[in-house]
């Protein structure tokens, strides 16, 4: 488990670093649903989901249902 967290903290950073907004929402919508407390998938969700909604991503309306259906969002 620490070489996976390791790794995708990897890829989060390369993501910064390239100033990725479409690969960070991917990886942050892909950390959600990997997450085993809800509270933590959701906050991962949220991260996804406002980067998605700045940038058009198609994925801003799955990440919208996820909120919804855990009351993190109306």
């Amino acid at each position: 488990m620490a070489n996976k967290r390791k790794s995708i903290n990897q890829l989060f950073s390369q993501a910064q670093k390239e100033s990725n907004t479409f690969k960070l929402i991917e990886l942050y919508a892909q950390a959600s649903k990997t997450s085993i407390n809800l509270d933590e998938a959701c906050f991962l969700a949220t991260q996804a989901y406002v980067l998605a909604l700045e940038k058009n991503h198609p994925l801003s309306e799955d990440l919208h249902r996820f909120l919804v259906a855990h009351n993190r969002e109306k």
